[in-house]
């Protein structure tokens, strides 16, 4: 049996995390919307309660691991190397393009440090913007009623307060004395390693070998 010197990457596992993490906070903002905010009792509610902060807490990781280890062994690799030199033509290009937290500009590679050392990871909320299911519901029954008794059933019903997820994460930590903080873009993290991991020469290696 062949041992491998160094850790294999699955560039496609890392992909898969970054769809998955991506879908957790798409997912959100329907469940929100669909959930009586006062009583978040029913079963997609529940389950979000229960494992989005685990699920997104080893997403977070993962993808952020496997990007330093792939930039690790990238570097680590001669200068004269075409696969090193690929894979900073499409980084850097990657870096230029996409800027991952909101207000500091950061190599990804950067941002995945930052990831991995975070003491503080706290997703942020924002008012829901589209009409709740609830809204849906009260106009119908305020308007099936004004139908029935024009004019003495009052005015429509007022929209309903609710939130869901923004798509921004902050993160916070130390280094040395110092405490730092960003926000970290959740779907333009995704676009980013989407799309060095495309660009990667690795990737381009193991489509090859596919249609051998």
């Amino acid at each position: 049996m062949s041992l491998p010197s160094t850790y294999t990457l699955d560039k496609e596992t890392i992909k898969l995390n970054a769809y998955r993490l991506l879908c957790m906070f798409f997912a959100n903002k329907e469940i929100a919307r669909l959930s009586h905010p006062d009583d978040r009792s029913d079963a997609p509610s529940e389950l979000e309660r229960r494992f989005f902060s685990r699920e997104m807490t080893q997403l977070l990781l993962n993808i952020a691991i496997g990007v330093r280890i792939l930039d690790d062994q990238m570097k680590g690799l001669p200068s004269t190397d075409l696969m090193r030199q690929a894979y900073f033509q499409t980084r850097d290009e990657v870096n230029r393009c996409h800027n991952c937290m909101m207000f500091d500009e950061m190599p990804l590679r950067d941002v995945c440090s930052k990831i991995i050392h975070a003491t503080t990871v706290e997703p942020h909320f924002t008012k829901g913007s589209e009409s709740h299911k609830i809204d849906e519901n009260n106009w119908l029954g305020w308007s099936e009623a004004n139908d029935h008794a024009p004019g003495d059933v009052g005015p429509e019903p007022d929209p309903i307060d609710w939130v869901h997820l923004s798509g921004n994460i902050r993160l916070g930590g130390v280094q040395g004395k110092e405490q730092w903080w960003h926000l970290l873009e959740v779907s333009i993290f995704v676009e980013a390693v989407f799309e060095l991991l495309e660009g990667s020469p690795y990737h381009s290696l193991a489509r090859t070998e596919r249609h051998r």
